[in-house]
């Protein structure tokens, strides 16, 4: 939960990877919150009650969550899914800005790594974007992980998507900040705090 909200507010495209992850360790728990306090939720070390109760809250709620919604086994969270397709509409409206050279640019440049990641896997025709670009970065993180050698080429490939997601992430936050700065109206035409 902490690291979530830290990375929510530094780093989109970060904040889905750790759901990803989360979602994974619930996962590896066998969606079990006896398992999930021990392995996780204990491992936050001193903090005070209140907190704790908010940590494991959290993830008892994500545990549900995947239940509910049939992810015990794979797929991710309606809630993950959605921030996700947020993301790709913001992408997609980052290319026709003739502003956003740069981003344009890193893109292009990953293009081809992610055509060639959308042929490898299974259904990869049937995923966007940035679904393609957070599953390459994902799957190199879990390599990584579990030690196993990564080719220069993939490693390289991972840099040129990467760079065009940090873009992404970073011009997705400065727009929210921006949205979340104009003032509100209100049903009645009155204006409301900005959120």
């Amino acid at each position: 939960m902490i690291i979530a909200q830290k990375k929510r507010k530094e780093n989109i495209i970060e904040y889905l990877l750790y759901m990803w992850q989360v979602e994974d360790l619930i996962r590896a728990n066998g969606l079990d919150m006896k398992r999930i306090e021990a392995t996780v939720v204990d491992r936050y070390g001193d903090v005070d009650e209140a907190l704790r109760r908010q940590i494991y809250d959290w993830w008892d709620n994500l545990t549900e969550m995947m239940r509910i919604e049939k992810c015990e086994t794979s797929g991710h969270l309606q809630v993950t899914r959605g921030l996700m397709n947020d993301i790709y509409n913001f992408h997609l409206y980052l290319l026709t800005k003739p502003e956003e050279a740069a981003y344009q640019n890193a893109f292009q440049t990953a293009w081809s790594d992610l055509l060639a990641l959308k042929a490898r896997i299974p259904d990869g025709d049937r995923m966007q974007h940035v679904e393609l670009a957070l599953t390459a970065i994902y799957d190199y993180f879990l390599l990584k992980l579990q030690g196993r050698t990564v080719l220069a080429d993939t490693t390289n490939a991972v840099v040129r998507i990467s760079r065009a997601m940090a873009i992404l992430s970073a011009r997705y936050l400065e727009a929210e900040r921006e949205l979340d700065k104009r003032p509100q109206t209100n049903a009645d035409g009155t204006l409301s705090a900005a959120r």
